[in-house]
């Protein structure tokens, strides 16, 4: 026979049980120090007559409860989480779990693993200071929430993502890596954003961020933007007042590095390829939201010469002989039609290249080198 191992609490109720087998304790007397109803009472003390000590013992000693994890999943399941996602929150980690591995583990199991092995990130500390939530947008489209992240995104070394949220569905409607938030790289988003989904009614936008110190021209390339594809440029006061894209970037500080350390990526390109094509579909589909009303304000912008508008723009004044000056070099209209006395834009676009239009109409120019007039000295004899 077996050794029967018994816990303090069933040694007591068996050597009770034996007492009123011997007619030295009622049934009524039993339940009351075993802390157990009169029917319960009477079925151990049955099942003591029959079994002896197991009598006491839970009907499921010995038995692998049903909803037990198989010890090879949770080693499984430890195994990963303390190396290749060693750097992902639990919830994050579930989902990449059924994503990558094809295993489906409730949430509470994985919580328990990581308890029992201090796996259990800290969490953030948030302000104590509270502020009320400024009511989403009733319409997607009235208002992009913009703002640029400088941070260690990337392999460790310190890049800037520009995204752009919608207020109302809390999509993240364009996002890019970029070296440096510049004005070129803040309109490269927007026409991003007008390509997929039209120009916003308005973009609220970060009055130190976007238009600081570091890039004087945004402002006002921004704002001329805008105001061509007749949207509005809102300056936020606050940290607060952004409050959406300033949650934004801590959800991708805890998800998308942990994704982007996971899958190795360690250039830009790599990266940009990786958030638009990947990420930003599945994080969408788990945070946005449809918006109170069902009508786009989003306006479609086909019709329009976007490289012309997200770009660089510089005026110069043409001169009487199709000439104008650019940073030091002159240039010539190179055609036959009239431009003298007009207004030429210098435009830099976003891929680097530069090209000239005037009133919208793009023209060929070529670098001018007016010859130095001769002077001639005479010396005197």
């Amino acid at each position: 026979m077996g050794v029967i191992t018994m816990s303090e609490k069933e040694q007591k109720h068996y050597q009770l049980a034996l007492e009123v087998i011997h007619g030295r304790l009622t049934i009524v007397e039993f339940s009351i120090l075993i802390q157990k109803s009169y029917s319960q009472s009477k079925r151990i003390i049955k099942k003591v007559k029959e079994k002896n000590m197991f009598g006491v013992k839970h009907g499921n000693c010995g038995k692998t409860p049903w909803n037990k994890t198989p010890q090879e999943i949770e080693d499984d399941v430890l195994d990963l989480l303390k190396n290749d996602y060693s750097k992902f929150n639990l919830t994050h980690f579930k989902e990449m779990l059924e994503i990558h591995e094809g295993l489906i583990v409730g949430k509470n199991i994985i919580h328990r693993i990581a308890r029992r092995n201090g796996l259990v990130k800290r969490p953030k500390r948030r302000s104590k200071k509270v502020h009320a939530l400024r009511p989403r947008m009733p319409k997607e489209g009235m208002l992009v929430q913009m703002d640029g992240s400088e941070h260690k995104w990337i392999s460790n070394f310190v890049s800037d993502l520009v995204a752009g949220i919608d207020d109302a569905t809390g999509e993240v409607v364009g996002a890019e890596f970029f070296i440096g938030e510049t004005s070129l790289h803040c309109m490269k988003v927007m026409k991003d954003i007008a390509t997929k989904k039209g120009v916003p009614v308005a973009y609220y936008l970060d009055g130190a961020g976007f238009f600081g110190k570091h890039d004087r021209e945004t402002e006002t390339q921004i704002g001329r933007a805008l105001k061509e594809l007749n949207s509005n440029a809102i300056i936020a006061g606050s940290a607060q007042a952004k409050g959406r894209i300033e949650r934004l970037w801590n959800t991708f500080q805890d998800r998308l590095i942990a994704e982007l350390d996971f899958y190795k990526i360690k250039t830009i390109p790599s990266a940009n390829k990786f958030l638009k094509e990947d990420f930003l579909p599945r994080y969408n589909e788990k945070f946005s939201i449809p918006p109170r009303e069902l009508e786009s304000m989003y306006e479609n912008v086909n019709d329009k010469n976007l490289d012309l508008v997200f770009c660089k723009k510089v005026k110069r004044k043409i001169g009487g002989g199709h000439q104008f000056s650019f940073e030091g070099q002159s240039y010539i209209i190179d055609s036959e039609r009239d431009y003298r006395y007009r207004s030429i834009n210098i435009n830099k676009h976003i891929d680097g290249s530069t090209s000239y239009d005037i009133m919208g109409k793009i023209v060929k120019v070529k670098k001018y080198s007016p010859e130095k007039r001769k002077t001639e000295i005479s010396l005197a004899a």
